[in-house]
């Protein structure tokens, strides 16, 4: 009898310290994600996307404008994409330090009865317009140009009065049949180039077409 008590008893006992033994601590949660986790996470579209480039078809006329100045058709407006090589007048054939310079652009086509006037108008960082035009100017004592592709023996240079724009124009042969002449204008860091060239027009006609146009084109070419 009190053996059978005796073992009650430590069953009870055991049971009871059973009991008071604390449960298991929960698992840890888990810690801060990995830098390699918020690396991973995708960029905004906002953050990621290139800067649009300047919209400079501003500074060229309106079709309304061009027909009041009796230019028949303005057509092929079309913006230049950035890193695209800009040559505004490319001068004895070789590059000039501008040229890489030259980060945005538009060109433009405008037809008179006579001729086809071809517009480029580049923006520069690091050059003003008055600088490239100057510099233009003094390289072109060479006596040739590369225009639109063709090349140009320069046979006589003009202005055109009245213009406060740094500017100046030059005339010459691009083959023995065919004249061009060429006006450049500078205005903040940018610069326009116009170049007339056409079978029906002599260099003489071409000249005094540009300077007829010029107040035109430096209307809408020198808005800030």
């Amino acid at each position: 009898m009190r053996i059978s008590v005796a073992v009650t008893g430590l069953v009870l006992l055991v049971a009871g310290c059973a009991a008071e033994t604390p449960a298991a601590p929960p698992a840890p949660s888990a810690g801060p994600p990995s830098s390699s986790a918020t690396s991973s996470a995708p960029v905004s579209a906002s953050a990621s996307a290139a800067p649009v480039a300047k919209d400079l078809t501003k500074y060229l006329p309106s079709d309304e404008q061009l027909s009041a100045a009796r230019v028949r058709i303005q057509q092929h407006r079309t913006r230049v994409s950035p890193g695209t090589s800009l040559r505004i007048v490319r001068a004895c054939g070789a590059d000039q330090p501008w040229d890489s310079a030259a980060q945005n652009g538009v060109r433009a086509v405008s037809v008179t009865d006579q001729m086809q006037i071809d517009e480029l108008l580049a923006e520069y960082r690091g050059f003003s317009g008055e600088q490239v035009v100057s510099g233009l100017r003094t390289a072109l004592d060479c006596g040739s140009a590369v225009v639109e592709g063709r090349r140009l023996a320069v046979k006589s240079r003009f202005s055109v009065a009245g213009v406060a724009d740094p500017h100046f124009g030059f005339c010459g042969q691009l083959n023995a049949r065919v004249a061009g002449c060429v006006l450049v204008f500078a205005h903040g860091n940018r610069v326009l180039a116009l170049t007339a060239a056409g079978w029906l027009a002599s260099a003489e006609e071409q000249q005094a077409e540009l300077k007829r146009l010029a107040p035109t084109f430096t209307a809408a070419f020198d808005q800030d």
